[in-house]
């Protein structure tokens, strides 16, 4: 029987008290220290420099496309931007703020479902103790981790997904609220969000017909911002945009490997087996919720894989549908923990406490081992040590505002630069790169031709001879160029002036 208005049994729900909100407070900073924290690091590659434009118009004058396209969609560039102007408070200090409050609102979010979920607080315990240990856990073959390790506004959609699941268990209309504002926040994760809730939302039992009007449903709500919109759609067949998709093989689940395939399908069995396990021990929210968990991720993955596999519903491949199991893998870890919590017996209980230890220490290596040339935790007070890092501080306090820089296309996979985008860091345009603005590119295929062009007028910079760099000028307006010292001739051109090198870099300006 699907007992989705009751709780397990009629135990009374678990209060939130001061204690609860300093345990909150104290698993935000051990998550901090245990995964650390980066600044303008990966995807603020993004963000990063559509919050300083909106701080400074005059920045960027000649690449803003690149991440406008991207940020534009939702507030969260002009809430931070906001926060900044109102409180005077310098812009790497208040995105740690803001991490810090978005990891609170998330792990208060899933304090709020586990207490509908459990009956006793070791199960609530339990659960946000393991998702702590795994907030970077990468999510299957989708390049996302449950959390970032700095701030993104998928963390703070993510939060505000919670609650609007959190009130949709208690029937109140503030659900709709939350989910407001995880759209104004990610569009995108917000519509994925939507398709969760939608199903969790179902009335009654998920029989055959009500099934397939679920699947309908969440069908035209994924497909519905784009039938209106009818010109953002691609034309499949033009190059430069598919030149974009080549290579981004996280879009197409028909060519993952076979652990990411399992990464995808397994937590989606294991949920069900939860599922079956919950409703046995009596907790019928916690099944009701596994079971419609594994439903909703199951469209997720069945629309991926459709989106990847024919070739008319390509276009639609930005919508990334995969990315449906980022909820799922929080609700994995969530379940895992809460159940370990509650219903194994003493001494069982202990053997899982103590191994959260080691999975702690392997979850820190791993991240060690990723981004081993730059501090853990990069504290806005702390003067960088990588060389890149350095190099782009030069940049920002040396060169003109209103400059454009070219280096290698691939420098965000170069070793030691460990993805620290240019723009943010040293507040100055550049011609495109092939990551980030690859990303940028398949989502807004305008910009296709214009980033294919630029990657390949920069490919083999560090050997380029005079000519050629001259010819970035005069074709692209360039003005100085970062190389790197030992890559290649260009560096060491007799008539080039560096006025700034270190280990690893050069500064120059173009002849």
């Amino acid at each position: 029987m699907d007992m989705s208005g009751t709780r397990g049994a009629s135990h009374p729900p678990i209060r939130f008290t001061p204690g609860a909100l300093f345990l909150l407070v104290g698993l935000v900073v051990a998550s901090i220290l245990l995964h650390g924290y980066h600044y303008g690091f990966d995807d603020q590659c993004v963000y990063l420099p559509a919050i300083k434009q909106a701080l400074d118009p005059g920045l960027y004058p000649a690449d803003s496309a690149f991440f406008l396209g991207q940020s534009q969609f939702g507030c969260f560039v002009s809430l931070v931007a906001w926060t900044v102007r109102l409180t005077s408070c310098p812009l790497p200090w208040a995105l740690l703020l803001w991490h810090f409050g978005s990891l609170l609102l998330l792990l208060g979010g899933c304090w709020r479902i586990l207490r509908r979920s459990f009956r006793t607080p070791a199960g609530v315990y339990g659960g946000l103790l393991l998702l702590t240990v795994l907030l970077t856990l990468p999510v299957a073959g989708t390049f996302l981790v449950i959390c970032d390790p700095y701030l993104h506004t998928r963390t703070l959609a993510t939060g505000l997904i919670l609650f609007a699941f959190a009130d949709l268990l208690d029937r109140r209309l503030a659900a709709l609220v939350w989910l407001l504002l995880a759209g104004l926040a990610h569009p995108t994760l917000a519509l994925l969000g939507l398709c969760h809730l939608a199903v969790q939302a179902w009335p009654g039992r998920l029989r055959t017909a009500s099934s397939s009007a679920v699947v309908a449903a969440v069908a035209v709500l994924m497909i519905s911002p784009l039938a209106v919109s009818g010109r953002w759609l691609p034309d499949p067949g033009d190059s430069a945009w598919r030149s974009a998709l080549a290579g981004e093989r996280y879009l197409f689940p028909a060519q993952w490997t076979w652990y990411e395939l399992l990464g995808a399908f397994g937590p989606l069995g294991i949920l069900y087996l939860y599922s079956r396990l919950a409703g046995n021990r009596g907790l019928h929210d916690l099944a009701r919720i596994c079971r419609r968990l594994a439903i909703s991720g199951s469209l997720g993955v069945a629309a991926g894989l459709a989106i990847g596999m024919v070739p008319v519903l390509l276009p639609l491949v930005a919508l990334e549908p995969m990315r449906a199991l980022h909820l799922i893998y929080l609700f994995l870890a969530l379940t895992t923990g809460g159940l370990a919590a509650e219903l194994l017996p003493r001494s069982g209980k202990m053997i899982a406490a103590a191994l959260l230890v080691p999975l702690a220490v392997a979850m820190f290596l791993a991240q060690r081992a990723d981004l081993g040339t730059n501090a853990h935790i990069e504290w806005p007070w702390v003067t960088p040590e990588n060389d890149w890092r350095r190099a782009f501080e030069w940049i920002r306090m040396n060169t003109p505002r209103d400059v454009l820089f070219a280096m290698n296309p691939d420098y965000l996979l170069l070793p030691g630069e460990n993805e620290h985008g240019f723009r943010g860091l040293a507040e100055r345009s550049q011609l495109a790169d092939s990551k980030k603005d690859r990303a940028v590119s398949r989502n807004d295929p305008g910009l296709a031709w214009e980033w294919r062009e630029e990657v390949l007028a920069q490919r083999g910079i560090e050997d380029f001879d005079e000519n050629r760099l001259a010819g970035l000028r005069r074709r692209f307006g360039v003005a100085w160029i970062l190389l790197r010292k030992d890559a290649g001739r260009a560096a060491s051109l007799p008539g080039l002036a560096c006025p700034f090198e270190n280990r690893t870099l050069r500064v120059c300006r173009v002849p």
